[in-house]
């Protein structure tokens, strides 16, 4: 069971996103439902650590099996959702992993495996992820240092 629930008038989610580089580049995930990119994850279940669900992710989106290389950061999301106009409490834990397989990174970009059909992912230079969420991700990227911060921008749609 997904680690998502509501309460109080407040939904509740623990997510994890996926940092994978090739080089200069990072893989991001483009939704054709939204005009930005973001890292590859999901949400946790109940009884899976976060390298756990993270790796099961990436998994069932691209069909290739990861390898933990370290602990990026984790970021509190305070907004409002943009499908149900309700307040969200995230925890967001980013995790940097590496494909298994060296033939993903001679890929232009992975077709999504099964799990979203209208999802594609790409690597891009850090230079062009202007338009991604969470911003504050890719503005620490290369600092290859933990980071925590708390994003309440007056509960901002998401």
């Amino acid at each position: 069971m997904d680690i998502n629930f509501k309460g109080d008038g407040i939904t509740f989610n623990f997510r994890v996103a996926g940092l994978i580089r090739n080089g200069n580049k990072i893989l991001v995930e483009k939704n054709k439902e939204v005009d930005y990119y973001g890292l590859i994850g999901g949400r946790c279940k109940l009884g899976e650590s976060s390298i756990e669900a993270l790796q099961r992710e990436i998994l069932e989106e691209t069909g290739l099996e990861t390898e933990f290389i370290r602990g990026v950061g984790i970021i509190e999301n305070f907004f409002i959702s943009r499908y149900t106009n309700s307040p969200y409490h995230e925890i967001l834990i980013i995790r940097e992993l590496k494909f298994k397989d060296a033939g993903a990174y001679k890929q232009d970009g992975i077709t999504n495996f099964e799990e979203k059909e209208n999802a594609k992912f790409y690597w891009k230079e850090l230079s062009e992820l202007n338009k991604c969420k969470p911003e504050i991700v890719f503005s620490h990227l290369n600092d290859n240092t933990f980071f925590h911060f708390i994003n309440k921008d007056e509960m901002k749609t998401e």
